[in-house]
């Protein structure tokens, strides 16, 4: 009997020989044990899978977690074992194996140069490794793996020879030109389990047994059983058969005549009598498996993101533009929608039972944008119409009022605007202030003032503070910087070249002076 110390070193790794080493002074290397978790949590990209009685793990990506170094097999000489044997044992699907897939490979690290690996195809069982003349491969065809069953496989090496033996039958033999090197240097490697460190090779079957067995030919060792498909040499404890107790004669029943209960909820205790029992864990949506101590992940849902989903489809009158969200106390949360057609016009929605439904029209032209704002109590909507009524007339945008009384936006005022794309508000010392975008004249000039108005609060209305000379301007955004107040125009074009400078503006004196242009 073997037993097997996941963080032992082996005595056989700690020399370098060329000498033939006899099979019962060397001990089986668990591959598999030492690149799966020792705790219960679960790996991303790995779930461990029950299928034709027996369990096994299944790889989705290549981790970093699935490998190890080498220097943890070969502490003093770095050389893999010039005889040895690997024994396997695996489930392949038969859809699944179109192309090659490594079980593990060997991989080079700083020059992702490929060492050693064990490569399978549908038919066709391949060992790769570097030779002193470049790469070689040992190639074992018409295997039959993919067959949706269990097969343990053994493959052996020794010099120019090469054997591999399925399920304890009679084994195929390869005499290779060139035997396996003495002196292969594994230095600055990792074994990497279920890849080649590449998604593509990626293994698809499932694995339950991966081992390593220096200096001699691990058949005699396993052969005959009376379970040669399963045969097993060192099978992670994750993954060893746990026998379940009957109620009735507390005898161990085989899989299929046992009723395994799923637990619920938080961590239950996990002894002799939960053995092979299931947790679900409802927090963290994961599934473990006890075996008599410890719970063992089994499979468990990767973290998600978060995300938008479709709550509400509403349908405009025309393309809108732009939209405005603000609240109204006591009323409740509005969204201001300026549409591009004239009629009906743009659209204030709100919210309701869980949706936004329709609240009022207002007529607008061509409408850019919409600005919530408040001064004082009062609260106020402002549009950015593009155009007049009527071809050929003045543009006006409007400012709307709500009203308490009659509980929806009533006209204010109307301030003169040039193909408005934006509005502004926003307050400094206590006063109330707005700038429009205005983007080119009637006749096409897109150099134009933009204006800055300020609230007049004897006439109850907007008045002209100052005009900022702007190019094709899209939008204006208000902010501070300590006891600063600034203002930044995005200007868009000069009326030759959309490569003109937009322009940052700092209030000194009661107005806006350039501070700064930004090409």
């Amino acid at each position: 009997m073997y037993i097997h110390h996941q963080n032992s070193k082996l005595d056989m790794f700690n020399e370098c020989s060329n000498a033939t080493f006899s099979s019962a002074d060397l001990h089986p290397v668990d591959l598999l044990s030492r690149a799966l978790p020792h705790s219960r949590e679960a790996l991303a990209g790995v779930r461990m899978v029950h299928e034709g009685g027996a369990r096994g793990v299944q790889f989705f990506s290549p981790l970093q977690t699935l490998t190890f170094p080498s220097s943890q097999l070969f502490i003093n000489c770095p050389h893999f074992p010039a005889e040895f044997s690997i024994v396997a044992t695996i489930k392949l699907p038969h859809t699944k194996v179109k192309r090659n897939q490594f079980l593990f490979a060997v991989v080079k690290e700083d020059v992702n140069q490929l060492l050693l690996a064990l490569r399978f195809s549908k038919e066709k069982v391949q060992l790769i490794y570097q030779g002193s003349t470049g790469r070689e491969r040992l190639s074992f065809k018409r295997v039959g793996l993919a067959d949706d069953r269990w097969h343990t496989v053994v493959l052996a090496v020794s010099g120019h020879h090469a054997t591999l033996s399925l399920d304890c039958g009679i084994p195929a033999e390869l005499v290779h030109k060139q035997a396996f090197p003495s002196d292969l240097s594994t230095e600055g490697s990792r074994f990497h389990i279920g890849s080649r460190k590449k998604s593509k090779g990626l293994f698809t079957g499932l694995l339950r047994q991966l081992v390593l067995l220096p200096g001699s030919d691990a058949t005699s060792r396993i052969c005959p059983s009376s379970r040669p498909s399963l045969v097993e040499i060192l099978v992670p404890k994750t993954l060893s058969s746990l026998g379940l107790k009957s109620h009735v004669n507390d005898v161990l029943l085989p899989s299929y005549e046992t009723e395994v209960r799923v637990t619920m909820g938080s961590q239950p205790g996990c002894t002799g009598a939960e053995q092979g029992q299931l947790w679900f864990d409802t927090l963290k949506r994961g599934l473990f498996l006890c075996d008599g101590v410890n719970w063992h992940s089994m499979l468990q849902e990767k973290d998600r993101l978060d995300y938008v989903e479709d709550h509400q489809d509403l349908y405009t009158s025309s393309e809108t533009l732009d939209l405005e969200l603000f609240q109204i106390p006591s009323i409740g949360l509005f969204a201001a929608m300026a549409h591009r057609a004239n009629s009906p016009g743009s659209a204030i929605y709100h919210w309701s039972h869980g949706h936004f439904q329709l609240y009022q029209n207002i007529s607008t032209f061509r409408a850019q944008a919409w600005k919530h704002f408040t001064v004082g109590k009062k609260m106020f909507l402002v549009v950015s119409n593009s155009m007049g009524p009527v071809d050929d007339e003045p543009e006006w945008s409007v400012i709307y009022r709500w009203s308490n009384k009659r509980m929806k936006f009533v006209h204010h005022q109307t301030l003169q605007t040039h193909s408005a794309r934006d509005w502004e508000a926003f307050h400094i010392h206590d006063e109330v202030f707005l700038a429009v975008a205005n983007h080119r004249t009637e006749n096409g000039n897109h150099n134009i003032d933009s204006i800055v108005y300020k609230w007049n609060p004897g006439t109850r209305a907007f008045e002209v503070n100052q005009t900022i000379l702007t190019s094709g301007a899209y939008d204006w955004e208000f902010f501070t910087v300590g006891p600063y107040h600034f203002l930044a125009v995005a200007n868009a074009f000069d009326g030759t070249s959309t490569q003109t400078d937009s322009s940052i503006y700092i209030w000194l004196g009661g107005a806006f002076q350039l501070f700064q242009t930004i090409r």
